[in-house]
């Protein structure tokens, strides 16, 4: 997966939500489901930080990402279901991590005829190869974390079925103590930031 290619994505979604925007001005909104399923797929831009209880250099990667919730509509308000993003990214030294999340979601429309919602999510982070600091990173090895996302954003819905939102999120996933060959790491954790887009289907 190519920052290009993420790129395209988030722009369809964008123009996407341009086109539901419009079609919101000529016909009367259209609210929520009060149940169904319930699919978010898009992508973003994610920045990702490793640190430690002994780190003292801080370790910025920029990447993208993939995203996608599914599950089914509780009510206008609420939707519940399964949470899953993948985060590809490379080392200084060109070695691959890579980092999946698979998380149950929870997500909330305070309001019923706005596009506001909050997503909450926890779960399991799955890692490979995961950089503790610029010079230290856990090569060829895989881990288990404890994972919790928080994502805001703004949906648009062209009618009862489709729609679209951005979105802003920070998803931390917590890695314990890490073997190298430097020794024991102890307290890793990875935050992630993204912005991004994405197509929801009702």
């Amino acid at each position: 997966m190519t920052r290009r290619w993420l790129g395209r994505i988030v722009l369809a979604v964008l123009v996407t939500a341009g086109l539901s925007g419009r079609a919101e001005a000529q016909t009367p909104s259209t609210s929520a489901p009060t149940s169904g399923p319930w699919l978010v797929v898009g992508g973003g831009s994610t920045s990702l930080l490793s640190d430690c209880t002994d780190c003292e250099n801080t370790n910025y990667v920029h990447t993208g990402s993939l995203l996608v919730d599914f599950g089914r509509a509780a009510n206008p308000r609420f939707d519940f279901g399964v949470e899953f993003l993948w985060v590809p990214s490379k080392s200084s030294s060109g070695d691959y991590v890579r980092t999946a999340f698979v998380s149950g979601v929870v997500q909330f429309r305070p309001w019923k005829s706005k596009g506001f919602f909050i997503r909450g999510s926890s779960g399991m982070a799955f890692v490979r190869n995961w950089i503790v600091t610029p010079t230290i990173s856990t090569a060829d090895a895989r881990s288990k974390a404890f994972a919790l996302g928080l994502t805001a954003g703004w949906e648009w819905r062209a009618n009862n079925h489709w729609g679209a939102q951005v979105f802003g999120a920070q998803h931390v996933a917590a890695l314990g103590d890490l073997s190298t060959t430097f020794g024991t790491i102890q307290n890793v954790v990875g935050n992630f930031w993204t912005v991004g887009g994405a197509i929801v289907i009702r």
